[in-house]
């Protein structure tokens, strides 16, 4: 009695393959101050952050940081999610060993010409962060673009018109206080 209490009491090992349930991800997109203008939207200084129940959180302009806190964009289907997961194991981004940064993300800044991607990934009390750098007139390294992507896409994050950064001018007919004015001489 005892061997057979002894060898099955004992809990069946986690499958490595299986999808936790307690996943979430995080992503900053810095730029630099003398980065030229980028109209795609995985370009553009940002934060998205998703919540283990499937809640997105998203925020994109100059004044984003990696201490912004963005407001809800939408919830995302717990399948969602997973299939994000799923993406994340084939970009390499699921590994912990394989994560190249263990400071603490919110000191990271942006250098003048540079863009930077800050990507963390949590799975239960697990926590992982992957910084990469590289110049704004260049390209991202490609599973980094991919996981920008997909998280841009999730957030409805939408490319920037060309002229987006010009002032926008309004026409509203003649001048409504024209009759209080003296004539002109």
């Amino acid at each position: 009695m005892y061997s057979a209490w002894a060898s099955g009491c004992v809990a069946p090992a986690p499958d490595p393959l299986a999808t936790p349930n307690q996943l979430s991800f995080d992503v900053t997109i810095l730029k630099g101050e003398k980065v030229p203008f980028r109209t795609e939207a995985w370009m553009q200084p940002g934060k998205m952050i998703v919540f283990t129940d499937g809640t997105l959180l998203a925020d994109f302009g100059p004044s984003v940081n990696t201490r912004v806190r963005p407001g809800v964009a939408r919830v995302l289907y717990q399948r969602q999610v997973f299939e994000m997961w799923d993406v994340a194991k084939k970009l390499g981004f699921a590994d912990p060993e394989r994560a190249n940064y263990d400071a603490n993300p919110y000191l990271v800044e942006a250098q003048p010409n540079e863009i930077v991607y800050i990507m963390t990934f949590a799975v239960n009390a697990d926590r992982w962060t992957f910084v990469n750098r590289f110049l704004g007139t260049g390209e991202p390294d490609p599973a980094s673009e991919v996981w920008m992507k997909i998280m841009a896409q999730a957030a409805f994050a939408t490319d920037l018109a060309v002229d987006a950064d010009l002032p926008i001018r309004y026409d509203f007919g003649p001048d409504p206080y024209a009759w209080f004015k003296p004539p002109a001489k």
